[in-house]
């Protein structure tokens, strides 16, 4: 009996700390809320509470920065990308991202192409033959690094149009040390602005003017101070902008220096932002705006280029003229005579336009006049070149 009593005793003894050691581990799985103010409500003699089944299992969780993941190491920063089972796909993506970035920088800065060159009104092939040299080692630097990178993991096809396409539209041909270095967020502001400029120059407005020329420069010249420090704004202008573009081809075989054109597009800039410049109507007060900033523009090519650059540049642009001097090189006549075979020829063309604007002269009247007119040119030149060389002349003029 006493055996049995201390049998039973030790049995209920361990039933007791094995309920304790539930008890704890229970308060260590699932700890009470501590904005609980009042216990739950017992349950009432109907209800039956739900059984609750609590296990002892521990979650851990991995710590990973994406610094840990990341490498300057580019072959350690795949395997790292792959230890955590990113798609093929994503890794060509994000390593094209990495080599592309630091060659596009290259690209848009060390490599001096021709519209870096401003001042120059013609193209200089010998800057776009460097150029077009260091963009093909560059290129082949970048192929060879991504390939050899991407090879083993995408197999030879690693790169797509779509990846080609974007390297190469990725500058908007902005380069050089002012606006190579643009954050590509700008880049493509800028972009987005040349395009909407050149979308809105149509339009007529009141009155025959038409606005929009002059309108849409002076909105783009708004949106980019947005986006460009002075410096960069006025780099920007002078490579894309249509007064820069318009003086280049105006004076195009002039050879400025850098300080030369910057002052001579300080001068015509305000010129070619007036509306009135660009006035097509009838109307007498505008029309004469018109030439008033007209011959502001001229004088100012002038006081720039001197008078006698001036008046040969302006003598090269002039159809006549350059037809006058091809006449001179077939009819072999003198280069002496030049000068007065030039003036003749301006006055006969002078008098022919305006015998054809004349409204008051009937049609017959017109054919007469143009023939005497003509027929007077002809003595001209015969008397200032000779016979023999006037006969040249007549060839050349029944020539198509």
């Amino acid at each position: 009996m006493r055996a049995r009593f201390w049998f039973v005793a030790s049995a209920g003894l361990n039933l007791i700390l094995f309920a304790a050691l539930i008890l704890v581990a229970a308060w260590h799985v699932a700890p009470p809320r501590q904005d609980q103010s009042l216990p739950a409500p017992a349950p009432g003699p109907e209800e039956t509470a739900p059984s609750e089944t609590r296990t002892n299992s521990v979650l851990r969780y991995l710590n990973i920065t994406w610094a840990q993941i990341q490498s300057t190491n580019l072959a350690a920063y795949i395997a790292n990308l792959q230890a955590l089972g990113c798609p093929k796909s994503t890794i060509r993506d994000i390593i094209l991202a990495e080599v592309n970035q630091p060659f596009a920088h290259r690209r848009a800065t060390e490599v001096v192409t021709p519209d870096q060159e401003w001042w120059k009104t013609e193209s200089d092939p010998a800057t776009a033959r460097r150029a077009a040299t260091q963009l093909r080692e560059l290129e082949t630097q970048r192929r060879g690094q991504v390939a050899a990178l991407l090879r083993p993991l995408l197999g030879p096809n690693w790169e797509t149009e779509t990846d080609v396409a974007a390297w190469v539209e990725s500058n908007y041909g902005l380069t050089g040390p002012n606006l190579g270095t643009l954050p590509p967020e700008t880049k493509q502001a800028l972009y987005d602005i040349a395009t909407g400029a050149e979308d809105g120059t149509a339009g007529r407005g009141s009155r025959g003017r038409r606005p929009g020329p002059a309108a849409a420069l002076q909105s783009e010249r708004e949106k980019l101070q947005v986006w460009l420090t002075p410096l960069a704004l006025n780099e920007y202008l002078l490579r894309y902008s249509s007064t820069a573009a318009r003086l280049r081809e105006d004076t195009r075989g002039v050879n400025y220096t850098p300080q030369q054109f910057q002052s001579l597009f300080a001068a015509i800039d305000p010129i070619l932002l007036q509306p009135d410049y660009y006035y097509e109507g009838a109307n007498p007060d505008l029309l004469g705006h018109q030439r008033m900033l007209q011959a502001q523009y001229e004088a100012a090519l002038q006081q720039s280029l001197g008078a006698d650059i001036y008046r040969a540049l302006r003598l090269n642009q002039d159809p006549l003229y350059l037809s006058t001097t091809e006449v001179l090189r077939q009819a072999a006549i003198p280069t002496q005579d030049f000068a007065k075979l030039y003036e003749i020829n301006l006055a006969t063309q002078t008098e022919l336009d305006r015998i054809r604007n004349d409204a008051t002269m009937t049609a017959d009247d017109k054919i007469t006049a143009l023939s005497t007119t003509r027929t007077e040119q002809q003595k001209a030149i015969q008397q200032l070149v000779g016979a023999e060389a006037f006969q040249r002349w007549l060839q050349t003029q029944s020539r198509p």
